[in-house]
């Protein structure tokens, strides 16, 4: 079986049609060994990417370590590793997954016995444990090592880790890194291994690749809970993800919504037996909703998603971009609802700069239709500009500063005066409002 017909074998496994455009680019750049940077924005199929070219180019007469993926969460590892075991079983390669949380005396006593796996999937210290610490599983004998999720990697503080297994390798072994984002703060460590990189970007500028369509609820000071309410009423989704920015908030949105028993939750320090537990309900569809922080936001697949709700909005809009990207995946269709607020406004202006094609709606009788709030944004703005006037002669008496003062009082000051400011805008803004 030759190499195309053989990457053929491998769509039809997962029944795909055809390669992505990550993967038509990562393929023919792995299989000629070039060390890689590749950025894609989640759902583009980056992990497939690495996985067949790894899969097509394995020597299957060595029974020794090959190739290495590292993954920043022990959730990550046993989903790339569930995605390589049909491929394994396909062209009959030995695979093994080391996380932590997994018996290490377990691992210890196989890899005693039975040697080293043909490929190594783990997170980080578990990987790093069983070669550096324990000498057991021989990373330095691997042609390739694969970082999955670099940022996420950096951000959980793992690059020492992996920093310590990739001095042991050949000089030969191909690196590949793979990212949503590609932070200056990680420049360092990809210029001190990989030499004469190709670069890979996927999608870096267009904010929606994905078959997404995205609306916005805008609150008008009503309380957000009874909306999301509203929302799961007129919707009637196969899976969705209701994202808040925090574990508290997270929590805090299931007590009112538990009652509801279609309703779980997920976020990052979670017990790990829980989580285990609840993303096995989730795959077998015991539930509809997951209250979920940015955990599942990156990388985690959960298929099946066909609605994101946004109960706050990410801090950075790219991560809006991973927040939504959890549905629309591989063709399909999906839809994602955002709450804003008045102090969202700068936030929607940059996703629509971007690119973003964003549709303003409001709940109805159960049913989501067109709203008008944002679109009399021109209006919306002369008022701001008049009560933003208003309210700088109100707080202008305040300004007089005594000539003692104590230490940083004028930065305080300032500081409390323009929450004042908000505080007279904000009402202002209610009052005209309520006026029409």
């Amino acid at each position: 079986m030759d190499r195309n017909e053989r990457i053929n074998e491998y769509l039809k496994i997962f029944g795909f049609k055809s390669l992505t455009e990550v993967q038509e680019k990562v393929l023919e750049s792995a299989l000629n060994r070039r060390n890689l940077v590749v950025q894609s924005v989640t759902g583009t199929g980056k992990t497939h990417s690495y996985l067949f070219p790894i899969f097509l180019s394995i020597d299957k007469n060595i029974h020794d370590l090959q190739v290495v993926i590292s993954s920043p969460t022990r959730e990550l590892a046993r989903q790339i590793y569930e995605m390589a075991k049909p491929l394994a079983a396909f062209e009959g390669i030995d695979v093994k997954l080391y996380v932590g949380g997994d018996d290490i005396e377990k691992s210890k006593k196989r890899l005693e016995k039975n040697g080293n796996p043909q490929i190594a999937i783990g997170t980080p210290g578990r990987l790093k444990m069983l070669s550096v610490d324990l000498s057991l599983l021989n990373i330095f004998k691997a042609n390739t090592f694969i970082i999955d999720e670099a940022d996420m990697t950096m951000d959980q503080g793992f690059i020492p880790l992996i920093d310590q297994m990739l001095v042991t390798l050949k000089d030969e072994t191909n690196i590949m890194v793979f990212s949503a984002t590609i932070p200056e703060s990680i420049e360092p460590f990809l210029k001190k291994y990989l030499e004469n990189p190709t670069f890979i970007e996927i999608n870096k500028k267009d904010l929606t690749p994905l078959n997404i369509t995205h609306y916005f609820i805008k609150t008008k000071y009503r309380d957000k809970v009874s909306i999301i309410k509203d929302i799961m009423s007129a919707i009637n989704p196969y899976l969705s993800i209701i994202y808040c920015n925090t574990k508290d908030t997270v929590i805090d949105l299931y007590n009112s919504l538990k009652n509801d028993k279609r309703v779980t939750y997920l976020y990052g320090d979670m017990e790990p037996t829980k989580r285990r537990k609840t993303m096995k309900d989730i795959r077998d569809l015991k539930y509809t909703y997951i209250i979920s922080t940015d955990l599942t936001s990156r990388g985690l697949d959960i298929s099946g998603v066909s609605h994101i709700i946004n109960y706050e909005l990410p801090k950075d809009e790219e991560f809006y971009v991973h927040r939504t990207g959890r549905t629309g995946r591989m063709f399909n269709e999906g839809l994602s609802i955002s709450l804003y607020d008045l102090d969202d406004d700068s936030y929607l202006d940059k996703l629509e700069s971007k690119g973003l094609k964003t549709e303003y709606v409001e709940i109805k009788d159960n049913k989501i239709v067109p709203s008008k709030i944002r679109n009399a944004r021109s209006r919306m703005d002369f008022y701001k500009s008049k009560i933003n006037q208003e309210a700088e002669k109100q707080l202008r008496h305040k300004r007089t500063i005594s000539k003692k003062v104590k230490p940083n009082y004028k930065k305080n000051f300032n500081k409390k005066v323009q929450e004042e400011k908000k505080i007279i805008i904000k009402q202002k803004l209610k009052n005209q409002h309520k006026s029409k």
